[in-house]
């Protein structure tokens, strides 16, 4: 197995790992009714007054584990872009253009992410839209140096 499989398979084992343990202390919603209006925007989406636990999605668990329980929703995250980043790199071995293209397409979304929907109410918001804020500008920054240096060197 090459080096580069390994690295996908560890990150996708962190991100895996890291997002099951998001979603179990986000299912402390469950036991928290008084956060049901703030805290379900999915769950909104499908029943309009969720009354019973049952009615609550399984993505509202990861937006309440952002909001008050922060650390593994941001390795979720950073688990998740280096995922990405690998499968990019992998993708479009040959074509350097095409991955600092899409890096930057990317990061762009991060930031747009960040910047439209995480209003920062918590601290694990607040400290969630700063990593997304943080890895957003790193994928922009970081493509944006790759294609000027490379524009250069020719």
């Amino acid at each position: 197995m090459s080096r580069n499989y390994v690295g996908f398979v560890l990150a996708g084992f962190a991100f895996i790992f890291f997002l099951l343990f998001s979603l179990y202390e986000g299912s402390n919603i469950v036991n928290d009714p008084f956060e049901w209006k703030s805290s379900t925007p999915f769950t909104h989406l499908l029943v309009s007054n969720p009354i019973f636990p049952q009615d609550i999605v399984w993505l509202d668990f990861f937006v309440y584990a952002i909001k008050f329980y922060a650390v593994y929703p941001i390795m979720t995250l950073i688990s998740a872009a280096l995922l990405l980043g690998l499968t990019i790199r992998n993708m479009n071995k040959n074509k350097k253009i095409y991955i600092n293209i899409s890096g930057i397409l990317l990061g762009v979304i991060t930031l747009y992410t960040s910047l439209a929907f995480f209003s920062a109410h918590t601290l694990g918001s607040t400290v969630f839209r700063y990593s997304l804020l943080v890895i957003g500008l790193m994928l922009v920054l970081g493509g944006s140096y790759s294609i000027f240096r490379h524009k250069t060197s020719n």
